[in-house]
C-alpha cells in the first residue's frame, strides 16, 4: 500500500488510501504520532491533516486568539475611534484620492500622462517603506508607467498573474519589485476585496492561526502566492467579529 509523505514545517504529514474505504493520515512530530484522522475524501483529509500540523507550531494562538489580542488594543474594533485614527482614515483618504484620480475602469486603459497625473495624487502612504515608495514613484513617472497601472487593474480585476507579471516588468528598470508594490494599488481600488501583501507579517500571522501560507510563500510576485493568503472567509468572520457585527 503506497504511503503518501510530505514535509510540512517541522511536522510530517502521511497518509494512504484505508483498508475500510477512503483514507487515513497522521501528523508526525519530533518521530511521534502527533495526530490521527479518517476521511472519505483524500483532499480534504490532507487539508485537515495541514490544519493539525498549523496549531502546532509553537507560536500558534488561532483566530480566535489573534482575534482577542487585537480587541485588548483596540477594544472599540474596527469602528472604534482608535483604530480610526491609527489604521483606517489615512487608508480611507489615500484610496479616496486614487479612485478620484483614477478610477479602476480608466486604469485599465492608462497612458503615460494619465499615470503622470497620478503619480501628483497623493496616494503615497506609510504602507510602503520609504524605498517601495520610491520605486513606486519613480515607474509611474517613468516610460512604464501606464503599463504598471495596466498591470495594477488587471491585478485588481482578478486577472493576478498577467498583472503580477506586468507590474514586475514595470517595476524592472527601477530596482526589484516587491509585493507591497503588486498589491498596493489594488488595495486602495477595493480594500474589501484586496489585501495589501506584507510578506513577514502575513507569514507571521499565519503561522499564530495555524494557515498554511508560509508552505506556500514564494517571494516573486505570482497568482498562487496571492490566492493562498489567509482565507477571505476566514478574515471575513474576523473582521465582522471585531467590527461589532
Amino acid at each position: 500500500m503506497t504511503v503518501n509523505q510530505m514535509e510540512y514545517g517541522k511536522a510530517t504529514l502521511k497518509w494512504q488510501v484505508a483498508k475500510s474505504g477512503g483514507f487515513e493520515g497522521a501528523v508526525i512530530l519530533d518521530g511521534k504520532r502527533a495526530a490521527f484522522f479518517e476521511d472519505s475524501e483524500e483532499k480534504r483529509l490532507l487539508s485537515r491533516l495541514q490544519n493539525e500540523a498549523g496549531r502546532l507550531h509553537p507560536a500558534y494562538i488561532g483566530f480566535e486568539g489573534a482575534m482577542k489580542r487585537y480587541l485588548h488594543f483596540f477594544p472599540s474594533g474596527l469602528i472604534g475611534a482608535a483604530n480610526a485614527a491609527n489604521e483606517r482614515d489615512y487608508k480611507e483618504r489615500a484610496a479616496a484620492r486614487l479612485r478620484t484620480a483614477m478610477p479602476l475602469e480608466q486604469a485599465s486603459k492608462a497612458t503615460n500622462s494619465d499615470v503622470a497625473q497620478l503619480a501628483k495624487a497623493g496616494i503615497q502612504t506609510n504602507m510602503l517603506s520609504p524605498f517601495e515608495s520610491a520605486r513606486l514613484q519613480d515607474t509611474l513617472l517613468g516610460k512604464t508607467g501606464g503599463d504598471f497601472v495596466r498591470g495594477a487593474a488587471a491585478f485588481a480585476s482578478g486577472n493576478y498573474a498577467s498583472g503580477a507579471a506586468a507590474m514586475a516588468a514595470a517595476v524592472k528598470p527601477h530596482g526589484p519589485t516587491s509585493w507591497p508594490i503588486v498589491t498596493y494599488l489594488p488595495f486602495l481600488w477595493d480594500y474589501t476585496r484586496h489585501m495589501l501583501l506584507k510578506p513577514t507579517v502575513t507569514i507571521d500571522f499565519a503561522d499564530h492561526v495555524g494557515h498554511d501560507f508560509h508552505h506556500r510563500y514564494v517571494a516573486e510576485p505570482n497568482a498562487d502566492t496571492y490566492m493562498a493568503c489567509p482565507s477571505s472567509e476566514h478574515l471575513a468572520q474576523s473582521r465582522a467579529r471585531i467590527s461589532g457585527g
